[in-house]
């Protein structure tokens, strides 16, 4: 265990767990005590009682106190998952459960919004490539016409962050990181787009002022002080929403610099000094932990989804094997591929099993192995699928590179596909960049202890900091494999273009 003087303490409220984390004053996590919970889903309604995130938060808060003692703690940050939303009263009492970020209920509402303003004006003022049913501004709406008593009532419709820092401090404030996918915030004048609430007859005075990250909010309230064992004078300060967050932990603040996750989706992130929207390329743009900075976050639904899937779908042995010999499925998934030769036999996969956002705007295309032959074996299959996404990963860092920011010569991985490394060294070869996986694997609680640190005055900037991630493993590209990626890469991207265009 790490000496220290002090920790932070953050609060990492997912959409299926919260985290709360003892973090070092450099930055290394010390302990994390984690509570999973289930969604409740009606048709396309997802909900979550809201007190429900505050409970399990103060669960992991008691925990860490118990283990490290209140009086090392130096300040709290909260961190969270965005859109996630909760009408409250005057007293910060919830009107109704939390609408989580997946409920799907204002589609309506969204086409309705769609009618006031373009979507070109929407993308270019927020970032947010199109309207649907998922954005909270589109929710507001759904309250004002479905549930306009309770939209009477509340004082503010919070975000979950918010409510975290409400619950905590007795102050009802939001945060412009957080507030940047709801499709109120206007990312050019970084403020409350309150033009378009007007013009939607909503009450821009519902949204609570907003607050830039890293800013101290006020100190714990003495009652919930008490109840959680922290000391009086520990000081609240505004986080980020989690893929910003996550980024400044894994030391992803400068123009240029490129972090990649490949989780059940994958979501490539790269920094770039502020600039207009281009509306050519709609990919989302997120404002980052300060205003001179944004979050260009291009999105591939299926990444380790697919993965999954195969396995699901083809790998019942190896799954039995795995349970016989205490081994992860996914260890021997990583195997398999390594069996096999770079291109897979000559098998390409298109990785798009849920449709397409970026690079190609096709919802509706569904992709597939091409190239299967009588010779063909599993872990052809295996490979060609890490090597698929791989692919999609590339056409994504083109698009980021077409919109310019500067090139960075390494690329961060994290996520459950930064555990293979098989996986990582094909990125590397496919992308030709250095690709880095990193000792600490909760970057999204590190990058919330950096802005807590920040606003407690121990740095002007983060940039002194951006070091400070270890590394676990570094993978260069090979030579010899370049040049077959080159040609892989090509075959795929032809194939690609080709069906997409014949299902347009």
């Amino acid at each position: 265990m790490e000496k220290m003087s002090g920790y932070y303490l953050t609060i990492d409220v997912g959409t299926t767990a919260v985290k709360v984390c003892a973090v070092t004053e450099n930055f290394k996590i010390l302990s994390c005590v984690k509570t999973e919970y289930q969604l409740h889903t009606e048709g396309t309604r997802v909900t979550m009682p809201a007190e429900d995130y505050w409970n399990y938060a103060k669960q992991g808060i008691r925990a860490i106190t118990a283990e490290f003692g209140k009086e090392r703690i130096t300040g709290i940050a909260v961190t969270t998952q965005g859109e996630t939303m909760i009408p409250v009263d005057e007293a910060g009492i919830p009107l109704c459960d939390a609408v989580v970020w997946l409920d799907g209920r204002a589609e309506e509402q969204a086409q309705k919004i769609g009618q006031i303003v373009s979507q070109k004006e929407f993308y270019v003022k927020t970032g947010v490539p199109e309207c649907n049913g998922l954005c909270p501004v589109s929710k507001l709406l759904w309250f004002l016409e479905e549930e306009p008593e309770l939209y009477v009532r509340a004082k503010y419709f919070l975000l979950l962050e918010d409510y975290m820092i409400f619950k905590l401090t007795g102050k009802a404030v939001t945060e412009k990181s957080l507030l940047c996918t709801t499709g109120y915030f206007d990312l050019i004048e970084d403020e409350i787009w309150e033009s378009l609430l007007c013009r939607l007859g909503l009450d821009p005075e519902k949204i609570p002022p907003a607050l830039d990250c890293g800013k101290v909010v006020a100190p714990v309230l003495e009652d919930v002080a008490a109840e959680l064992g922290l000391g009086r004078e520990v000081m609240v300060v505004t986080g980020g929403m989690d893929q910003v967050c996550g980024a400044l932990g894994a030391g992803n603040s400068r123009p240029g610099m490129l972090t990649e996750t490949t989780g059940t989706a994958l979501c490539i992130g790269k920094t770039i000094t502020k600039a207009p929207v281009n509306p050519e390329y709609p990919i989302p743009v997120y404002r980052h932990y300060n205003k001179e900075l944004q979050l260009l976050l291009p999105v591939c639904m299926t990444a380790g989804m697919a993965l999954k899937w195969f396995k699901d779908t083809f790998c019942e042995k190896e799954v039995e094997e795995a349970s016989r010999t205490d081994r992860s499925v996914y260890d021997l998934l990583n195997d398999l591929a390594r069996d096999a030769e770079p291109l897979a036999g000559g098998i390409i996969m298109l990785p798009y099993l849920a449709g397409s956002i970026q690079p190609y705007q096709a919802p509706g295309f569904r992709g597939g192995f091409l190239g299967v032959g009588l010779n063909s074996r599993k872990c052809d299959f295996v490979r060609a699928l890490m090597e698929g996404v791989s692919f999609m990963l590339k056409e994504n860092l083109q698009l980021l590179n077409r919109l310019g920011g500067g090139e960075c010569d390494h690329m961060i991985s994290m996520g459950g596909g930064a555990g293979s490394g098989i996986w990582c060294q094909i990125k590397a070869d496919v992308t030709g960049l250095e690709v880095r996986t990193l000792e600490e694997s909760e970057t999204a609680s590190v990058g919330a202890a950096m802005l807590c640190a920040l606003g407690l005055g121990k740095s002007d900037s983060l940039t002194e900091w951006n070091n400070t991630c270890s590394v676990k493993k570094i993978y260069l590209p090979q030579k010899a494999e370049l040049e077959k990626y080159k040609a892989g890469y090509e075959r795929y991207s032809r194939h690609l273009r080709k069906i997409i265009e014949e299902d347009a």
